[in-house]
C-alpha cells in the first residue's frame, strides 16, 4: 500500500541561478536523508509531495528558481502571511492528493507553522506520523519510515 511523505521548505538552499528540481533546492536535512533513499521510493510507493513557502505544493521533479528565504535561520522560516485564501488553496491540494489515492501511512515533515495549516488527514489513512521534539528526533525518524 502506498505511503506518503509531505516536506516543507527549508532554509538551506542550493544557490544556483537555473531553476532545480526542488528536490534539489532545497537542501536542508530532511531533503538530504530524501536524497539518498530517492530511488528507493518508487519500489516502496512513497510519494513525495512538498509545500513551498509561497503554500504551492509541488512534486520533487517540478523546477524552482532561486529565492533566497526569509528569516535568519530556518527556525524563522514562517509560511506566507497567514492569507486566508492560500491557507485553503493548499489543503484543498492537500486534501485532492490524498482522496486520490488510499496512503497506509503520511509522514509529515513539516515545522509547527506549516503542520497547522494541514487540514487534518486522519480520515484519509491509516497512520498519520508527525510529532516529534526537536530536528534530530525526526530526521532519525524520517531515516527509519523510508528504510522500512
Amino acid at each position: 500500500m502506498p505511503k506518503l511523505l509531505i516536506l516543507g521548505p527549508s532554509y538551506r538552499r542550493n544557490p544556483s541561478p537555473e531553476p532545480l528540481p526542488a528536490i534539489e533546492r532545497y537542501d536542508g536535512l530532511f531533503y538530504r536523508i530524501v536524497r539518498k533513499y530517492i530511488d528507493k521510493l518508487k519500489e516502496k510507493d512513497i510519494d513525495v509531495i512538498i509545500i513551498t513557502e509561497d503554500l504551492d505544493v509541488v512534486t520533487p521533479e517540478t523546477k524552482l528558481p532561486y529565492k533566497p528565504p526569509v528569516g535568519e535561520s530556518w527556525r524563522s522560516l514562517p509560511p506566507v502571511r497567514r492569507d486566508p485564501k492560500k491557507t485553503e488553496m493548499l489543503r484543498n491540494q492537500i486534501l485532492k492528493i490524498v482522496r486520490g489515492r488510499k496512503y497506509e501511512e503520511i509522514f509529515i515533515a513539516l515545522n509547527r507553522h506549516y503542520r497547522a495549516l494541514l487540514p487534518d488527514l486522519t480520515a484519509y489513512t491509516g497512520k498519520v506520523v508527525f510529532s516529534f521534539r526537536g530536528i534530530g528526533p525526526k530526521a532519525q525518524a524520517l531515516k527509519q519510515w523510508l528504510s522500512r
